[in-house]
């Protein structure tokens, strides 16, 4: 048995120790059926019980631990998909791999199927790249994976001001976007430069406040103080209903 295969094996093992059958229905709600096998172990359980063997995999080569982690996406397992997340995150600099493709390849071929699990690729590793220019194609595409991710991206990121007109570039690309859960992680990230310079934040929301899907609007002031909230959203309505 080859190293691949004995780590792949442990994985699976440690799964299997703490698959809970009773929580299954209740993740399947959660990611809203989109995941082909679950074996109910909550994400922030999984996360805190395998944060403890992470670093088992740190003197893999570079191509069986790239292995390992196309075999827990392929395995299309909701748990060992975050267990991959995990280790992207941890080593991304040391496989020297082209994640922007990569995760994009994983999404066109149906098998990163959940926001959760792109959320995770989202904030901890993509988020990490010093060249960022892939968001503008994701931004664009079918896949309303890819362009959620395009703005999520940054809903964590210690943000420079090049980072916030980048989001906002983004943004802008997708005032006409209809999915849900796009327009929530658009508003979840720009809030996020409210963080980082709160003029940027403001001068962007005098400008499109009143051009932006009430859903992205509404999550992106979020957590603004009652009047100020309010004040955008009187005033943005009167702009909207200005262009009318």
């Amino acid at each position: 048995m080859d190293i691949v295969d004995v780590y792949v094996k442990k994985i699976d093992e440690f799964i299997l120790k703490y698959k809970d059958e009773n929580k299954i229905s209740s993740i399947q709600i959660y990611l809203k059926n989109n995941a082909k096998i679950i074996y109910g172990i909550p994400m922030k359980r999984l996360k805190a019980l395998f944060s403890k063997y992470v670093d088992e995999f740190n003197s893999i080569d570079n191509n069986d631990l790239y292995n390992i982690i196309n075999n827990l996406f392929l395995s299309f397992a909701f748990e060992k998909q975050v267990i991959a997340c995990m280790l992207l995150e941890k080593y991304i600099n040391k496989l020297h791999i082209n994640m922007a493709d990569l995760f994009k390849n994983y999404v066109e071929e149906n098998i990163i199927i959940n926001w959760a699990v792109s959320d995770q690729i989202a904030l901890n590793t993509l988020s990490q790249l010093n060249d960022l220019s892939f968001i503008y194609d994701y931004a664009v595409h079918e896949n309303y994976l890819l362009r959620r991710t395009s703005t999520v991206l940054f809903a964590e990121k210690n943000m420079t001001d090049d980072d916030c007109f980048m989001l906002i570039n983004v943004i802008k690309l997708l005032l006409q976007e209809k999915e849900e859960y796009v327009l929530r992680g658009s508003g979840w990230a720009v809030r996020n430069i409210y963080n980082h310079n709160p003029k940027i934040y403001f001068d962007f929301l005098e400008d499109y406040a009143h051009k932006m899907p009430r859903i992205m609007l509404r999550n992106a002031i979020e957590m603004l103080e009652e009047d100020i909230r309010m004040n955008i959203l009187v005033t943005s309505k009167e702009k909207r209903d200005g262009l009318k």
